[in-house]
């Protein structure tokens, strides 16, 4: 028994998170103000033509926007995984009359994880 919960304790140590279920809830619904709470300082945006380093607040700005103008209609999750105190996820997503791929890449920090980078590409489906 006690080797059980040795065992049990080393998984638990060394388990990492997938990217939080809310940030992806919030591409999902294409929610900005619930995924902007997890942007970094600065963030890595890619959205669109739009390409560069931005502080929270800008990345903020972007993100609404273009969720303004493309309402999700579908959003699929590819692949997660994580490696030390970073994790990522691949999805699809088709918005408006296009298709996306978007790749998520978080850091935990302080107990909690934010968004170091987005990426919101058209694809050509």
């Amino acid at each position: 028994m006690p080797f059980i919960l040795l065992m049990c304790s080393v998984f638990v140590v060394h388990a990492q998170p997938d990217v939080s279920d809310k940030i992806l809830n919030a591409l999902t619904a294409g929610d900005a103000a619930t995924l902007s709470a997890y942007f970094n300082d600065n963030v890595e945006l890619v959205v669109g033509s739009t390409n560069d380093v931005f502080s929270k607040q800008q990345a903020t700005g972007i993100v609404t926007d273009f969720f303004r103008k493309n309402k999700i209609q579908t959003f699929q999750i590819l692949h997660k995984g994580h490696k030390d105190t970073s994790a990522f996820a691949i999805c699809t997503m088709k918005a408006g009359n296009a298709a996306f791929r978007v790749y998520v890449l978080v850091r935990m920090q302080s107990g909690r994880q934010f968004i170091q980078q987005l990426r919101i590409e058209s694809t050509n489906d």
